[in-house]
């Protein structure tokens, strides 16, 4: 078996975030959600391919077997679908594929999903309960039986009916993004693709089940979201994009007249310009670790720690560690920051 994670996708969702850098970049939990899906993969001895666009092929350099397809834009990218069929033609993959989209995180691992495989197609699925953040009738949904209770009677079952997106939803369990797409299905999904139809890989499951194709489903338990799911980051899906260099990415909102929320994504091992004014600011540290200057002291600071900052202090904000540091402060407007 080969494994290929997805991360391609221009993050429209996002906003000016996902305009600056690649969804996968993010860090959550301490790595990048990326990071994290590489490891998993490697815990079940699969080193991973992972397919990018030509926008965002920079970030990937610390990593290795990167298939970068040539996109630039949305507008040009290869869908999902288009992708998998791109990287098995490309690479020459001639066995079974594990699929994984780079906008999941998931505090399980991957052995349970990849023992459950019998050879048919395999969806990884989750249950998404009464969870507010999550819509099921935004999502791919899923019926199977026992899908009407949770838990289910059985962790992996054969799946009775799959639909993206549909009012009502099919049930509470969700498709996440982690297939198993076994190597006699490669010529139906290269037809579907040349087809031009839908490229979600939810649509070409749909078209397999309609073939009369057997598909399974694993259960997972834990946690797990997509990353653009997060609170903080749906928070700037309408910011400006303020500034975005080698050093980082700064998004700002106004939230009225005066108050402004900012977004700031500091780039391993670069640190701001620095600077101080006659209002007080307070920053919120989000994901990552780092260190905080204030009025030529330093401070350690990592995810959850919020330092308060006086009128006129001198501040700056390093990033020591070799993942993205995310911050959010909240002030009041007075210029340019640096």
């Amino acid at each position: 078996m080969k494994a290929l994670i997805l991360a391609g996708g221009f993050a429209r969702r996002l906003g000016p975030i996902g305009d600056a850098l690649p969804k996968a970049m993010l860090v959550v939990e301490g790595d990048s959600v990326l990071g994290h899906l590489v490891k998993k993969l490697e815990e079940i001895g699969l080193d991973p391919f992972i397919s990018t666009n030509k926008k965002f092929e920079g970030f990937f350099k610390n990593y290795k077997n990167v298939l970068v397809e040539e996109a630039t834009s949305e507008e040009e990218k290869l869908g999902a679908l288009s992708a998998v069929d791109y990287a098995i033609k490309k690479l020459k993959i001639d066995e079974d594929l594990l699929v994984v989209c780079a906008d999941n995180y998931l505090s399980a691992g991957l052995k349970d999903f990849v023992s459950s495989y019998s050879g048919e197609p395999l969806v990884g699925i989750y249950h998404v309960g009464e969870r507010p953040d999550m819509k099921p009738e935004e999502m791919a949904t899923v019926k199977f039986d026992g899908s009407d209770r949770y838990p289910p009677p059985k962790k992996n079952f054969q799946l009775e009916s799959f639909k993206e997106k549909v009012k009502p939803p099919l049930s509470e369990y969700v498709a996440m993004g982690i297939y198993v797409f076994p190597r006699k299905i490669f010529p139906i999904l290269s037809e579907f693709c040349r087809g031009q139809k839908r490229d979600a890989p939810g649509f070409f499951l749909q078209h397999l089940m309609e073939r009369g194709e057997r598909v399974d489903g694993y259960l997972f338990t834990g946690e797990w979201y997509d990353v653009s799911h997060k609170s903080y980051l749906q928070a700037f899906r309408d910011a400006r994009l303020a500034k975005s260099d080698e050093r980082y990415v700064v998004c700002d909102k106004s939230l009225s007249e005066n108050l402004v929320l900012s977004i700031t994504i500091l780039h391993p091992g670069k640190h701001t310009t620095g600077h101080s004014h006659d209002v007080a600011e307070v920053y919120f540290f989000v994901e990552g670790e780092g260190e905080i200057e204030i009025d030529g002291h330093r401070h350690q600071v990592k995810s959850k720690d919020i330092a308060p900052i006086k009128p006129n202090q001198f501040h700056r904000v390093y990033n020591t560690s070799d993942k993205e540091l995310i911050f959010v402060s909240a002030f009041e407007k007075y210029g340019e920051r640096g």
